[in-house]
């Protein structure tokens, strides 16, 4: 059994490599993409605050889960990371959802702005990245702490 502080390390180090590798293909995609090429400082302070942001709220929505899950085995890792893999960009749509009520801006009276889905496509890959990342880091400590709890056992 791996502690629950290991489980909540290992979400919370999932979440930041995920996101910073699709920070990372988020901006050589818009290098690539143009020619010319004019990424701004600040621009790039704004866009890592608010991808922290969000990841951060997806996190703190996810704990309770990596708390209450501790069996990964067999068909159960393919569910948890399907279901690990919706967390943001369902997240995301509950954003716009009450954006859109709160503030109704749009003049086409739809709910989800085109806008909208570029982020919410970020927020799947966050998502299913960190899911991932989170699950093999989980399946590879409760295989050590299988093989230790079997060594120790032995007489």
């Amino acid at each position: 059994m791996v502690a629950w502080w290991k489980r909540v390390l290992f979400s919370l180090l999932s979440m930041v490599v995920a996101a910073t590798v699709c920070l990372l293909c988020v901006v050589l995609e818009s290098v690539l993409k143009s020619h010319t090429a004019k990424i701004h400082s600040s621009e790039v302070v704004l866009t890592i605050g608010v991808m922290i942001g969000f990841c951060t709220v997806g996190w703190v929505f996810a704990v309770p889960v990596v708390l209450a899950v501790t069996n990964i085995r067999k068909w159960r890792f393919w569910l948890y990371w399907v279901l690990g893999s919706c967390v943001g960009p369902l997240l995301m749509l509950a954003l716009s959802a009450v954006v859109f009520i709160v503030f109704p801006q749009n003049s086409t009276k739809t709910m989800i702005s085109p806008a909208v889905l570029p982020l919410v496509s970020l927020a799947g890959a966050v998502s299913s990245l960190t899911s991932l990342f989170y699950l093999l880091l989980l399946r590879r400590a409760q295989s050590r702490a299988d093989a230790q709890a079997q060594q120790n056992s032995k007489p």
